[in-house]
C-alpha cells in the first residue's frame, strides 16, 4: 500500500512537471506578439519582416533568432540581406544555422522588447518535376516559450489557386488547422492564430502551386572545393607510380617442371603460389601424408533421418618423421591427440581443432617469412600499402574539410582532425572492399558473404554520407572523382605483392608444375607413370592447392586402374574411376577442411502537409 502511494506521488509529481514545462517553456520569456510580413517573388526568394513583442521573466542581452540553411528538402538554402532595426546584432554560422544575436553583450535588455528582423530566405529551385510549392513554416518549432498573437501578411508574386492552401499549427507534424483563420485579397494571404502556441510548437502554410509558377528559380550553389579534383588526380597519378616501381608483381617466366620444388609440401604450395594459407592448403596435408605412408582414410557413410553424410576417419601409421616441418608435427600430433592417439574422426574434430589449424597457417607463412634467405615477398610492400593508403586518404580530404565545415561551426584544429577522420575512414572501408573480394576465394563459405555485407554496410554507410553531404552543395561529380581514385589506390595497395628472388623463383617452379598439369600430353603422362607408378598420388595434393584436380584427374583416366592402398571405401565398385575418386575427394577434403576450420559460437538474438514540416522558421532563445 505503502509503496503504491509513493508510485502514485512520484507519477503526480511527473504529471505536474511535464504540463509546467508545457505550459510555460524552459526560456526566460514569452513572445506576446508575432507579426510575420512575407513577400514571395518568383525566383522562389522570400524577403520576410519578424516583428516580435518579448516580456522577459529574468535579465538578459537579448536574443538569438536561429534561421536553417537547409530546406525541408535537406537542400541548400542562401540567407541574406540581414538586418535588425534599432538593435545592436551579430550573425554567425552553427551547425547548419544562421544564429542572428542581437542585443549589447555590455547592457541588460528591457523587460518589454521590441524586435524587427528583416531578411531574405533563398530557396530556389525546389527539386520537384512535377510542381512548384509554397511549403514555408512561419514560426518554427525551436521557440521554447509560449507565443500570442500572431498574424501574418504573404504577398505572392502573382495569381494562384487557394483550392489547396492549408496551414497547420502544433507539434512537429502536427495536421491542426482549426486554429487558424485567413483570408486572400488579390495575391495577399492575411491571416491570424486564433489560439496561442506553445512551446515548440510551429505555424505552417503548404500551398501546392503549378509546375513553372517560380520562373526565375535557379539552384543554389554553394562554394565548390577549389582545387579539390587536382588534388585527387595528382594522388591516384602518384599513388600509380609509386606501385609500378615499388609494388606491382615482376613478370617471371615459368619453366615447365613435372615434380614440384624439392622440399616443398603442399602446403607451402599452397602459400608460395597466392601469398596466402587457406584452410584448404593445410588440409592437403592429409594425402600428402597418406600418400608419404603416415595415415590412411577410411571413408563412412553415416545415414541420419532424412539425409546421409560423409564421415571420414584418420589412423596413424607410423609417426611423422623427424624431419618434417615444425607445422607438419604441430598439425599431425595436433589431429590423433583429438581422438585416442590412432584414430580420430572428422566429427571429433569439428569445433575443436580450430585453433591448431588456426596456429598452422601462420607457421607456415612464417617458416618462409621469418628468415631473410627465404622470404618470398619483399618487406617494402607494407611501406607501399600505408603509402598508397595514405594517398587515398589526403585524394579525398579537401572534400571531407568542406564536408567537415559546412556540418558546423568548430575550431580549425577539431575541423582539420574530423576531416582526416572522414578521409581515413573511407580510405578504411574501400581497402577493406577490396581486401574481402580479392581473398574470396580463400574464405570459409559461412565467412563469405558474412564478411562481405559487413564491409558493404561500413562502406555504404561512410561513402553514402560522404557522397549525400556533397550533393547538397553540387561537389558531388568531383566528390565522385576523389572517391574513384581512392577506391583505385585502395585496389593497388591489396596488390602490393613484390617478391624476392627467392619468392618469384618459387613462383616460376609452381606456375610452370601448374601448366604442365593444365596441358600435358598422353605420351609424357605415360612415361613419367611408368617410371614412378605412384606419380599420380604424389602429386595429387598439389593439383588441389592449385586447383587443377579435374585436369590432373583427366591425365590418367584410362591409366590409373585401382584406388590407393590408404583410402577404404564402400562406395569404391569394383570397376575403379579416377575422375570420380580425385574429384570426389577434392570435393571432401574442401567440406572437410571448412569442418576443421570451424569453431563454436555462441548464439545470439537482436531483439496536406504538417507543422514543422517546411522550409525555414527555425526558432530563438535568450542569451
Amino acid at each position: 500500500m505503502k509503496k503504491n502511494l509513493m508510485l502514485c506521488i512520484f507519477a503526480c509529481i511527473l504529471i505536474l512537471t511535464i504540463v509546467t514545462e508545457r505550459a510555460f517553456g524552459a526560456e526566460a520569456f514569452n513572445i506576446t506578439s508575432y507579426n510575420i510580413d512575407m513577400t514571395v517573388y518568383e525566383d522562389n526568394s522570400y524577403a520576410i519582416i519578424e516583428t516580435i513583442h518579448i516580456n522577459f521573466s529574468e535579465q538578459r542581452h537579448g536574443i538569438i533568432r536561429s534561421l536553417p540553411l537547409k530546406t525541408n528538402r535537406g537542400k541548400p538554402a542562401l540567407i541574406s540581406d540581414i538586418d535588425v532595426f534599432d538593435h545592436r546584432f551579430s550573425t554567425e554560422k552553427i551547425s547548419n544555422n544562421i544564429e542572428i544575436k542581437i542585443g549589447d553583450p555590455d547592457s541588460y535588455a528591457s523587460l518589454s522588447e521590441k524586435y524587427t528582423i528583416g531578411y531574405v530566405y533563398t530557396i530556389g529551385d525546389d527539386y520537384l518535376d512535377d510542381r512548384d510549392e509554397l511549403y514555408w513554416n512561419l514560426i518554427g518549432n525551436d521557440w521554447d516559450c509560449t507565443i500570442e498573437n500572431v498574424t501574418f501578411k504573404i504577398n505572392m508574386p502573382k495569381a494562384f489557386s487557394p483550392d489547396r492552401l492549408y496551414f497547420t499549427h502544433g507539434q512537429r507534424g502536427s495536421t491542426k488547422h482549426d486554429g487558424v483563420d485567413w483570408s486572400i485579397e488579390g495575391n495577399t494571404i492575411r491571416g491570424s492564430m486564433m489560439v496561442s502556441l506553445m512551446p515548440n510548437d510551429s505555424l505552417t502554410i503548404a500551398m501546392p502551386l503549378p509546375e513553372g509558377y517560380f520562373s526565375s528559380a535557379e539552384r543554389i550553389k554553394t562554394n565548390a572545393v577549389p582545387y579539390g579534383w587536382l588534388v585527387s588526380i595528382a594522388c591516384t597519378a602518384a599513388g600509380t607510380v609509386l606501385w609500378l616501381f615499388m609494388g606491382r608483381k615482376k613478370k617471371i617466366f615459368p619453366t615447365v617442371e613435372f615434380y614440384p620444388p624439392q622440399g616443398v609440401t603442399s602446403a607451402d604450395a599452397g602459400f608460395l603460389i597466392d601469398g596466402r594459407v587457406d584452410s584448404f592448403d593445410i588440409t592437403s596435408l592429409i594425402i600428402y601424408w597418406a600418400d608419404k605412408g603416415y595415415l590412411s582414410i577410411t571413408e563412412e557413410i553415416v545415414k541420419k533421418r532424412f539425409t546421409s553424410k560423409k564421415s571420414f576417419t584418420l589412423t596413424k601409421l607410423r609417426d611423422i618423421s623427424q624431419d618434417s616441418q615444425d607445422y607438419e608435427k604441430e598439425m599431425f600430433e595436433g589431429l590423433f591427440y583429438m581422438g585416442d592417439g590412432v584414430n580420430v574422426r572428422t566429427d571429433q574434430l569439428e569445433n575443436r581443432f580450430y585453433a591448431v589449424g588456426e596456429k598452422v597457417k601462420k607457421q607456415v607463412k612464417q617458416s618462409f617469412e621469418d628468415k631473410e634467405e627465404t622470404r618470398i615477398f619483399l618487406r617494402t610492400n607494407l611501406w607501399c600499402r600505408v603509402l598508397l593508403l595514405l594517398t587515398g586518404a589526403i585524394s579525398t580530404l579537401p572534400f571531407s574539410y568542406w564536408v567537415m565545415k559546412e556540418s558546423g561551426n568548430v575550431g580549425e584544429a577539431e575541423l582539420l582532425l574530423k576531416s582526416i577522420l572522414m578521409s581515413v575512414s573511407i580510405m578504411a572501408a574501400l581497402y577493406f572492399l577490396m581486401y574481402v573480394l580479392k581473398n574470396w576465394k580463400g574464405m570459409k563459405k559461412g565467412e563469405k558473404f558474412k564478411q562481405l555485407f559487413i564491409v558493404l554496410v561500413f562502406c555504404g554507410v561512410i561513402c553514402g554520407a560522404f557522397i549525400y553531404a556533397l550533393s547538397l552543395s553540387g561537389n558531388v561529380l568531383t566528390g565522385l572523382l576523389s572517391l574513384a581514385g581512392a577506391a583505385i589506390l585502395g585496389v593497388m595497395s591489396n596488390l602490393c605483392s613484390r617478391r624476392t628472388e627467392a619468392g618469384m623463383w618459387y613462383e616460376e617452379k609452381l606456375t610452370g608444375f601448374k601448366d604442365f598439369i593444365k596441358a600435358a600430353e598422353l605420351d609424357r603422362i605415360k612415361l613419367l607413370a611408368d617410371e614412378n607408378p605412384n606419380y599420380f598420388y604424389n602429386v595429387l595434393p598439389f593439383a588441389m592447392v592449385l586447383g587443377v584436380t579435374d585436369k590432373w584427374a583427366k591425365n590418367f583416366d584410362g591409366i590409373m586402374k585401382e584406388p590407393p592402398d590408404w583410402y577404404h571405401s564402400p562406395t569404391i565398385q569394383s570397376r575403379f574411376s579416377v575422375i570420380n575418386f580425385a574429384t570426389g575427394l577434392d570435393n571432401d577434403l574442401k567440406i572437410f577442411s571448412s569442418d576443421l576450420a570451424s569453431k563454436q559460437r555462441s548464439n545470439s538474438s537482436i531483439g496536406g502537409g504538417s507543422s514543422g514540416g517546411g522550409s525555414g522558421g527555425g526558432g530563438g532563445r535568450s542569451w
